[in-house]
Parts: C-alpha cells; structure tokens; sequence
C-alpha cells in the first residue's frame, strides 16, 4: 500500500528540526551583538542606555497599573454607595428626582390616544442628560419612524440612581465635566481618549452593582422610582394598563431589566425591555416581564461576554431565570447583522451599510420600531407534524361557515334565529391591529332595527367602562410561543398560531384567534353599535361588556324525525344498512301543541370521524332515539341549494321545566348525587334524565300544574322561596363521562378516569315555538388546548354537546347539577345597582377562560395537578366567595344598607355562610394556594417541567384536584343550605352505537 504523500520542510530535508534551527540563529546573533559591542565602543553605550531607559518605562508602567488596579478596586468598593446612600436616605427627604424628568422627542399627543411610552436607557459612556451624536440622531430618526400614538422619551440617567448627571452637583463635576469635554471634542487626541475612557470605567461598575444580587434590587428600586416619576410627569397615569417598553443599549439594558420588575408593580401595567447590544446578567425575575427582544450584531465581542461572565445563563444551569424565560419563550434573540458593538461598525453606525444596502442606523431602527408598533418580522418556526381532530373536520365543506350563504331565508313560523345578535369572528391582520383595536365581526342577524348590517363586517369592541378595564388588565397579554407549546403543536393539538408573537393581546383577539381559520360564530349580549371611520371608510362599531357565546348555526326549529330518505324524499329501503344523510320531519303546531305541522326534508350530513376512527354523531336509528320522545331542537342553516342543514340537536325532553322523577329528602338527594347519578349508567346510554332535588319546604308544598315548576306555599321561610320561574338564573356544576368499549378513548382504557368539569349558568326562558319555559344553559369551559379545537369560554349547550361534528353528545355521558339558591343566584339591590355573587363567579370565569385561551402568554395550557379544568374552575369560584367575604371591610356603606335592609342582612348572612362551608371544603388544609390568593399567571406551564411544585400545589387544594370529588363536595353544600337541585343527564345520545360505552368519572376522595 502507498504511504501518504508528506511536504517536508527545507530544515527537515537537511535532517535538522526547527528548534535546532531557532537555537543556532540566536547563537549567530548573540555572536554579532557582542562583537560590534567589543569592536565599536560607542554601541555598547547605546545599548547600557536604552537598556536602562526600557527598565525606568517598565517600572513606571507598573506602578501606573498598580494605582490603576487600586483605584478600580476602591471604586468597585464604592461603586454601591450611591443606591446604598439613597436607600438609606443620606442625601436628604427632599431628593427630587424629577428636577430631570427627561424630554420627549416630539411633541405629546392627546393622553388618550397614547398606546405606549417608550423609555431610552443609554450606554456606558453617558456622563449627562445629552447623548453622544450617533445616539441623538438614533432616537431622532426612531422618533421620526414611529406613530405619534407612541411616546418616546429620552434624557434620564441610567447610571445615577438619583438621576443625577455626573457634571452636576457631585464632588467631582468639574473633573467629569473636563472629561465629558474631551470626549466629545473629535481633536482630544489619545489624552482625551483615555480621559474619556473613565466615564465607561465608572458605568461598568454601575452595571456590575445592578447585576448583584445584594445591591441590585436596590438601584432598580431607585431607577424605577425615576422612571416612574418621568412617566407620570408626561401624563402617564398609573393602573391605566397602557403598556410601557424600556429601551435599554448595552449597560442600559441591564439597567433596564433590574428597574422592570418594580416599575410593573408601581404602575400596574405590563413591562416589555428591548435590550439593543445588551449586556445582561440574566438573573432577573424575567417571567414577570411581557417579554425581552435582545438584538445583537454578530460580530458584537462585548454582548458574547455577557454569556460567559454571569452563570445564569450558563446552558448548565436550566432552572435559572434567564433559561426558564427561554424555555417559556419570553425571550426572544434576534440578530441584527454583521455588526459589532459600538462606534463605526456598531448599531448607530450611518457609514458601515449592511449587504442589503441599508446602514447599520436603518436596520436597527427597522429592527425596534417594528417591536414597538407590533409588526415585527420576528415569527414563529411552528411547523404541525400530526394534523388535529379539527384539521380532520375542517376538510368537510359543511363544517366551514362559508358553506351557508348569509341571502338564505327561513319561514319564521317554522324557525327562529339562535340570538337576535349573530355573526362570525375574523381577526384582524397584524398591519390592521391599531385601527381596529378589537376584531372584524361579519353580522349573520342583528335586530329589525340593524337588518341592513346582516353581511356587512363591523368593528368588535369592547366598552370602556371601569369593570371592563380591569378585565382586560387580567387578561391582556403578549403571546410568545413556549417550547412546551410548540411541541404540544406537532402533536396536533390546536393552538392560537395566528397570534403567537403578537403584543398586547386582549380577549377578542384571542377568542377569534384560537383556530387556524376564521370559523368562531358567535352571539352577542346587547351590543351598543355606531359608525366610525376606519381607513377613512365607514364602519358599524359593536361595544360589549360580555364575553361572546359560542354557537352552531344560526336558526332552530323544534320537530320530530319521521324517516329517513334519500335525496329525493323517498323512504330508504329496510335492507339499506347505510347511514342516512336526509330525514324527513314534522314541525311542532304551536296551537296544537302537537307534532302535526308542516313536513320537511332537512340534511344531517355524515360527520367525520376522528383520529381514532370514531364519528362524533351517528344517523341510524336517530329517527328511534328514546332521547327524541318529546321532539328535537335542529340548529344549522340552509346551504346554497335552500336545505336546510343541521348541525347540531337538542332533545327536547331534557330542558323542559317537568321533571322525570322528583326526590324530596335531603338525605335521599345526598344519596343520589353521590352514587344514583352514575351508578348504572349504561342502563340510560341512548336516552336522557331529568331529576329534581327538592327542599323539604317544597316537597310538602302543593303539587304544581304540568309544565310548570314547584312553586313554595305563601308563608314559606325566605330558604324555600326562590323557583325555576321564568328569568331566574342557576348555577351550572357540568361533569362529563369518558368513551369505553370497542373504540374506547385511549383516556378511558385504564382502571381511573377523572372526568371533566366546568361551570356555567342556566336560564330559565320561554321558548317562542312550544310556548313554554325550558332551561338555557352556557357553560364557562376552562378547557386546555385540544385536538378538537374546543375552546375555552362560554359556549352554549348546543355548541360544546349538541353540535354533531365538534360536541360530545353522542358519546359522552354527561351530568348536569343545575343549582337554584337564591342568596347565590339571586342578585342583591344595593340601592339601584343590582348584583349577585353568580354575577362575580361568571366575571372570574370570563378572566380563567381568556387566561387559557393564550397560556397567560405561552400560547398553551396542559393538564396537570396544580392547574386543570377542576381547579382552576374553583380557583374564579374561590375568587369570588372571596370578594364576597371582603365586602364588608371594602365598603362600609353595604354594612349600613345591610342594617337598614333586614330581609336582604338575612340573605347576605345566607350567603356569607354558605361562603365559609364552600372555602372550608375546598381548601381542608386551612390555607389558600399562594397563586389563588395573588391571582398568579402560572398557567402555561407543562406539569412535566415543574412536577414536584405541580404536585405540592396540587394536594393544597386536593378536594378540587379530582372533577367528580369537585362537582360532589360543591353541591352538597348547596344541597345542605337548602337549595334545589335539577339534574339533567344525557348518556351517548343520537343513533345506534354499538361499538362504544360509557365511563363514569372514577368515585375517589370520599
């Protein structure tokens, strides 16, 4: 074999190494110098002189870097004295901080069109309130970039704790004030430039006591302070939620990061910190930020040292954090290009140009303005690798909104709209945010009076009013995608992709948001509606106060299925063993009260099954369903042919106000929610369940008349009072069953399964084509992100059960308490202003619900101990036996209204109690989770990543842990109060199911 081919070098071909080589060439010239020195006396002089000249310079040179060293040392040892000094109060109580409040680099606008203040934090060679050139015209030519709705201001001192200038009322001004001089003069020379060059020394100090952890929390205390003051005296007014943006350059950043925290707290408002070249610590509570956008140059040395001086951003330490802020996506770094730190090739730089053409100033500013103004070209890597259950369904065209054209008519003696308000969610792009400040509504039925708007898109907003405000302050926030999320995404669960790395995302947006389409129908509550302009075109502005509902189609009528046939009305032969696709019907006679109206050919489309192979909804045998006894509601919309479509059922039987079976004994009530309801469930697959647990008052009353509720006798206590009557309201305890047999869900394949709960409210309404009173039920589903595209919110019954390709009618049993106590559902008239402690349950959760939706910023919640349907359903019912609790103390008029107001004292103490019983069962330790008491954003949070904190928190609150121990421990203390309990259970209704059963929730806890 051949030997590889090697170059020697000419030393090694003469056989001699190149150290012998160097060795004989210093000989040669040792040789030379000591001759020429022996030969020429007047050399060896010169060389004892320079010799001695290179020993005084090196001598000199050491003493120079050793006064140096111990001058940077004692100036570290002081460096903390300032914040130290003013935390201590040394320099006085009247230290105004605001004799600089900074200045603004425009003029202010209107304070109430102002959508963020931006704060300039400068680098390590700021000296005083003026910026070096390259950074005024930086801000100048930001400032030029931006909206005037954005305030930018500038000017404030990021290295003086007292905001202070170094040549301004210190010891050493005039000092600082020479070398502030020198280094803005561009004929300084190498003297100014060192001189110069203590100003950065000094500021590196600063920055190095606001990465310690003992003085740091000090001096961002002093500089939020500062900032705080600069804000509020340009107009800025605390609790008014308007977002705050620090932007800090080099040391700045970490200015910036440390004041963060405590500038959150003083205004209430969110924080996000863009940190230009930044050299940060990483060790600050970075999850309570929006978030942080770090943009560097790529050949910036000084940013990469901060990677490697401060260990919290070691990679080796994944539970500090910076990298739990990473791994939750509230970081974001993005690189600017090929530049460097500072000066010519730095990010002010108008000289350097990038290979695109633009200068280093251009990008850069590009890079920030975009962040501030929300259209950041920064997006998301998501890539879905298993498509969901909903992209499933999405292939269908009946179940896209577009399959239903709005010019389609019904006959309104046959059929009813769902809501007088209804139309379709379409976000608006991220270019159209700011004019639109809501989302796009396409109106599908509106009122007599607004009939013009139907196929018109209007503006969806919401009201300015003070409860509104702080709704939107729980719930706003700017949505980063996590690594939880992301992963959870290429499993196939459905996300909000369209939003992920949008700033500021309020309620609607996130609702509209949740799917890949734009395919979210709603009903609106009494919206206020007026013209604007947008774009210089006019359009309907709709303002609400409610969170939408979530529906299926827009009309229904109440009929009976008489047959299948096919598609030209002929009955389907017996030996068609196919799932039919068309029944004919029977309407319900109003004036009869029977099934005998018209007839009608209506289209139940075949639904498409899942990923487990499972149809949501079965046809054959729907026409013989024991639940359709007393006739179907039929929700949908005629298609472009004039049929009508449905696409989702109600059986009538379970919403009419007449019970199948009453139980009057406290006792035997207890019994049954305990084990009758799901202790032979199978027994009821295919049908539907009404019971009714009365008060003992109400069991020994009079019986009532059919089709009407049990009403109390006349002189019955204030307990046995409140009735299912017309316009009363209930509290909802919704618990839904697993999906057993041959297609078992893969859930429901063990020895446990725990359920699903959730909250809602039901209403009691006459219902204009029977004529009689049937409950309205829309549940509040605190729902993690799904593969069904399920979304959290408030969904009506029809929509999260009744709807034949998205609900769980078909093959879930499902049990619902609804719950009538009239101190708990009933409001209280405080002189005028009605309300109930239902009325606060629903607001707190309205807020859980649009905190799910987003993650509370990750973009995805997970199923865990600590945080899941179950718990964080009682988490807004906590909240709001608490704000109950707290009245009394928050309001000392209710305490005199309660005095003078004794039937109301009695149902407030009613109530009151009640709340005791609730706290008592639902926390047994005797404590409150610390993120119940603080309202915490914790969700977003996978239970693999936190799963020893999960499970501690968890167990504080065991008795909300499990759904079925939840729905049980809560009615029983309504039940022992005396309140009524109706209880509606459906079992896997629709047509024949053989290949599945039903899963009751596992009894665990008593």
């Amino acid at each position: 074999m051949g030997q590889p081919s090697q170059t020697p070098t000419r030393a090694a071909k003469r056989g001699r190494s190149p150290w012998q080589v160097a060795s004989v060439t210093g000989t040669v010239l040792a040789a030379f110098l000591a001759a020429s020195t022996m030969l020429i006396p007047a050399v060896g002089g010169w060389l004892s002189h320079t010799l001695l000249m290179l020993t005084a310079t090196l001598s000199i040179t050491k003493d120079l870097l050793l006064v140096s060293g111990l001058a940077v040392l004692v100036a570290s040892l002081l460096a903390p004295l300032e914040a130290l000094g003013w935390w201590a109060g040394w320099y006085g109580e009247d230290l105004q901080t605001l004799q600089a409040p900074g200045i603004l680099a425009e003029p202010l606008p209107e304070p109430s069109t102002i959508t963020r203040y931006v704060i300039y934090l400068d680098g390590i060679a700021q000296g005083k309130y003026t910026y070096l050139p390259d950074v005024e015209e930086f801000l100048a030519t930001l400032a030029a970039d931006m909206p005037d709705d954005i305030v930018l201001i500038q000017g404030i001192m990021s290295y003086s704790v007292m905001n202070r200038s170094l040549t301004e009322r210190r010891m050493l001004a005039f000092f600082w004030r020479i070398v502030d001089r020198l280094q803005m003069s561009p004929s300084s020379g190498i003297l100014g430039l060192l001189l110069s060059f203590l100003i950065n020394i000094r500021n590196v100090l600063v920055v190095a006591v606001t990465a310690d952890q003992r003085y740091g929390p000090i001096y961002g205390q002093g500089t939020a302070q500062v900032i705080f003051n600069s804000l509020t005296h340009y107009g800025y007014q605390p609790n008014s939620g308007v977002p705050v943006t620090l932007l800090g350059y080099s040391g700045g950043a970490q200015v910036a990061l440390r004041a963060a925290l405590t500038l959150k707290q003083l205004l209430k408002a969110p924080i996000d910190v863009i940190s230009l070249a930044g050299v940060v610590s990483g060790n600050h509570n970075l999850l309570e930020l929006e978030h942080l956008y770090h943009l560097v140059g790529d050949r910036d040395w000084v940013e990469k040292q901060g990677a490697v001086l401060f260990p919290q951003r070691w990679r080796l330490f994944p539970l500090s954090p910076w990298n739990r802020a990473r791994q939750r996506r509230k970081i974001t770094l993005s690189s600017l290009g090929p530049m460097g730190h500072n000066g010519a090739d730095g990010p002010y730089s108008v000289t350097d140009r990038l290979p695109d053409g633009r200068t280093h100033l251009e990008a850069t500013v590009r890079a920030v303005s975009d962040i501030l103004q929300g259209k950041s070209a920064l997006v998301s890597n998501t890539q879905v690798a298993k498509p969901s259950n909903y992209e499933r369904y999405w292939q269908a065209e009946f179940n896209r909104p577009d399959y239903y054209p709005l010019d389609q008519t019904v006959d309104p003696a046959l059929y009813r709209a769902i809501a007088p308000w209804m139309g379709r969610l379409i976000l608006p792009n991220r270019d159209e945010r700011r004019q639109v400040r809501g989302v796009w509504f396409e109106v599908h039925h509106a009122p007599p009076e607004y009939a013009h708007l139907v196929g018109q898109v209007a503006v969806l907003r919401w009201q300015q009013t003070p409860g509104i405000q702080f709704f939107l302050q729980q719930t706003t926030r700017d949505v980063f995608f996590s690594e939880e999320t992301e992963y959870s995404i290429c499993k196939g669960l459905v996300h909000p992709l369209r939003i992920d790395r949008w700033q500021r995302v309020d309620p609607l947006e996130s609702l509209a948001g949740s799917r890949p389409y734009d395919d979210v129908l709603v009903s609106l509550d009494e919206p206020q509606v007026r013209d604007i302009q947008i774009n210089g075109e006019g359009r309907s502005l709709l303002s609400i106060t409610r969170e939408p509902v979530q529906i299926t189609g827009r009309y229904y009528a109440l009929a009976r299925l008489l047959e299948p046939v096919d598609t030209e009305g002929l009955p389907l032969p017996a030996s068609d063993e196919s799932a039919p696709e068309f029944f004919r019907i029977q309407h319900f006679n109003r004036a009869t009260r029977q099934f005998d109206g018209s007839t009608e050919i209506v289209q139940f489309p075949p639904v498409i099954p899942d990923a487990n192979n499972l149809p949501p909804a079965e046809n054959r045998g729907l026409e013989q369903s024991p639940a359709g006894r007393d006739g179907w509601y039929l929700y949908g919309a005629k298609d472009a042919a004039g049929r009508f479509v449905v696409q989702a059922i109600t059986p009538r039987a379970l919403f009419r106000l007449q019970p199948d079976q009453t139980i009057g004994d406290r006792r035997e009530g207890w019994q049954f929610l305990r084990r009758g309801i799901w202790e032979n469930i199978t027994a009821l697959k295919g049908n539907v369940r009404s019971t009714l647990l009365m008060n003992e008052c109400l069991a020994e009353s009079p019986k009532a008349p059919p089709n009407a509720p049990p009403n109390a006798p006349p002189d019955a206590p204030a307990a046995c009072q409140p009735t299912f009557a017309e316009g009363s309201r209930a509290l909802v305890i919704h618990l839904y069953g697993g999906i057993g047999g041959e297609k078992a869900e893969p859930q429901a394949q063990g020895p446990l399964y725990f359920g699903h709960f959730a909250y809602g409210v039901a209403t009691v309404v006459r219902e204009p084509l029977a004529d009689e009173l049937i409950f309205d039920i829309h549940y509040h589903q605190v729902y993690t992100h799904n593969t069904d595209g399920v979304i959290a919110g408030t969904l009506s019954w029809q929509r999260f059960l009744g709807d034949r390709q998205f609900g769980w009618l078909g093959v879930r049993p499902v049990c619902d308490l609804v719950i009538q106590y009239d101190p708990f559902t009933n409001p209280f008239d405080f002189g005028g202003v009605k309300a109930s402690a239902l009325d606060g349950l629903v607001t707190q959760l309205e807020i859980m619900t649009a905190r799910y939706r987003i993650g509370d910023g990750t973009g995805g919640t997970y199923v865990g101990p600590a945080h899941n349907c179950s718990q964080d359903s009682n988490q807004a019912l906590y909240a709001a036996v608490k704000n109950l609790g707290d009245a009394l103390n928050r309001m000392p008029e209710l305490k005199t209204w309660l005095d003078e107001q004794p039937d109301q004292a009695a149902r407030f103490d009613q109530l009151v109690q009640l709340g005791r019983f609730i706290k008592r069962e639902m926390l047994p330790l005797g404590t409150a989770r610390a993120d119940w008491k603080t309202n915490d954003s914790t969700l977003g949070v996978s239970p693999e990543s936190e799963i020893l904190y999960n499970l501690t928190v968890g167990l504080i609150s065991w008795r909300t842990l499990l759904p079925r121990l939840a729905c049980e421990t809560i009615a029983r203390q309504f039940l022992n109060q005396g309140a009524q309990i109706w209880v509606l259970q459906t079992c896997q209704v629709g047509g024949d199911r053989p290949e599945i059963a039903p899963v009751a929730p596992t009894p665990l806890g008593w």
